[in-house]
C-alpha cells in the first residue's frame, strides 16, 4: 500500500540522497543503529543509508514515532528493530545518547554521531572512542534548531485546534530551540522567557521578551513549552505555581521535562493525545505524555530543514569511519561548508 505521505516526504528530500550516493562506498561493510525520532524524514535516511551499509533502526520512544514509517521502512526490506539488537552495531547514529547510555561496552562501537546538546554533555562523561557532535553546526544548531524547530512546534500547537492568538506562552529554555519557539511565537502570543543561564537571559532581555523566574512565569502562562534538554524542569513543586487551565507541553529531548511521574495522586481525564490533570480544584494539561509535541502531535521538523541536518549527519558518519582521531569533536568546518554549498545550490 502506497502511504503518500512518505512518499511525499521522500521527493522532497534531495540533499540526504546526494549525500548517500557520494559518500556511500566509504560505508560499505559497517553496521550502523539509529535512534532517531522514527518519523518520516527519519525513514527516509535510514532508506538511503541502507543502500550501502547495514542499518538497523530503533525508535527513540513510542510517542515520536510514526507507524507509517515503520511500515514503509519494512516494505522496503529495512529492520525497525528493538533497543537490545540496535546495540550490536559498529557505529551509532544517536539522539541523546539513547544507545550510548544503554552499551554494555563502549570498545565495542567504533564511533558515534550524537545529534543533541544533552547527548554531548553524556558524551563527555564516559569513554567512547570517537564521536562527532552535530548540534553545534550552523546547518543544525542554526538552521534546524532556530529556524525549523518552531515550524514544528506551531503544527503541533495548532493540532490542539484551540486558539492560541493572544495567549500568554512561556519558553522555559533559551537555548537555540527555545530561541526559535520564542522566534516564531512572538508574531502572534506574548512571549515570556525563563532561562537559569544569566548570559542567555540578558539576550533575551535585548530581543525584546520579558524575562521572568520559572515561578512567576508558571504563574501567568497559559501555555508552558519547555526547551531545556534537561530531565524534570518542571516536577512536583513547580506544579502548585501552574496557572489554571494551563496547557503544558515539551519541545525538549527528554520526555520527562514535565514531570508528571510525580503527580500520582492527582486525579487524570485522559483525552488521547492530552491529559487533564486535577486536585483540589485546580487542573491543567500535558500535551503526550511530555513527549516533543512537534512530533507526537504533528508532522515534526520541515522537510527541507531536516533533510540538511541528515545529510550532514550522513557527512559526519562517513568523517568518523574514514579518519582517525580519539574523543568527541565538533561538526568539521568542511561538512558545514559542504553541506551549505548543497543547499544554496540546491535551493527551490
Amino acid at each position: 500500500m502506497v502511504n503518500l505521505m512518505m512518499e511525499w516526504v521522500y521527493e522532497n528530500m534531495r540533499l540526504v540522497k546526494i549525500a548517500c550516493k557520494e559518500v556511500g562506498k566509504d560505508l560499505e561493510g559497517c553496521t550502523v543503529s539509529m535512534a532517531f525520532p522514527l518519523e518520516y524524514k527519519t525513514a527516509v535516511l535510514a532508506n538511503e543509508l541502507s543502500k550501502y551499509c547495514n542499518i538497523l533502526v530503533t525508535p527513540f520512544s513510542s510517542g515520536t514515532t510514526k507507524v507509517e514509517a515503520v511500515e514503509w521502512l519494512r516494505e522496503r526490506g529495512v529492520e525497525v528493530c528493538d533497543i537490545k539488537s540496535a546495540l550490536k552495531a559498529d557505529y551509532y547514529l544517536d539522539c541523546a545518547s539513547k544507545l550510548v547510555r544503554l552499551a554494555k561496552d563502549l570498545r565495542d562501537v567504533k564511533g558515534v554521531v550524537e545529534l543533541t546538546k544533552s547527548g554531548e554533555e553524556f558524551l563527555k562523561t564516559v569513554n567512547v572512542r570517537k564521536a562527532v557532535v552535530v548540534d553545534n553546526s550552523v546547518v543544525k544548531g542554526i538552521g534546524e534548531n532556530v529556524y525549523g524547530t518552531g515550524v514544528g512546534l506551531l503544527d503541533g500547537l495548532l493540532r490542539l485546534n484551540l486558539n492560541v492568538v493572544g495567549k500568554t506562552v512561556a519558553i522555559v529554555g533559551f537555548g537555540r530551540v527555545g530561541r526559535g519557539c520564542a522566534r516564531i511565537l512572538r508574531n502572534f502570543c506574548r512571549v515570556v522567557v525563563v532561562e537559569i543561564d544569566p548570559v542567555k537571559a540578558m539576550e533575551a532581555d535585548y530581543m525584546g521578551y520579558e524575562v521572568m523566574d520559572l515561578h512567576e512565569a508558571l504563574k501567568t502562562a497559559d501555555i508552558v513549552i519547555t526547551c531545556t534538554g534537561r530531565r524534570k524542569v518542571i516536577s512536583l513543586s513547580e506544579f502548585e505555581f501552574v496557572k489554571n487551565g494551563c496547557i503544558l507541553c515539551n519541545m525538549g529531548a527528554y520526555d520527562d521535562e514535565i514531570d508528571i511521574e510525580s503527580l500520582g495522586d492527582w486525579n487524570v481525564k485522559d483525552f488521547g493525545f492530552v491529559k487533564r490533570f486535577e486536585k483540589d480544584g485546580k487542573h491543567f494539561y500535558v500535551v503526550a505524555d511530555g513527549e516533543a509535541i512537534n512530533l507526537a502531535l504533528g508532522n515534526g521538523t520541515p522537510i527541507e530543514i531536516m533533510d540538511r541536518t541528515f545529510a550532514t549527519v550522513v557527512y559526519a558518519l562517513q568523517y568518523i569511519v574514514s579518519n582517525d582521531f580519539s574523543g568527541v569533536i565538533p561538526l568539521p568546518r568542511e561538512i558545514d561548508e559542504k553541506v551549505s554549498r548543497l543547499i544554496l545550490r540546491y535551493k527551490t
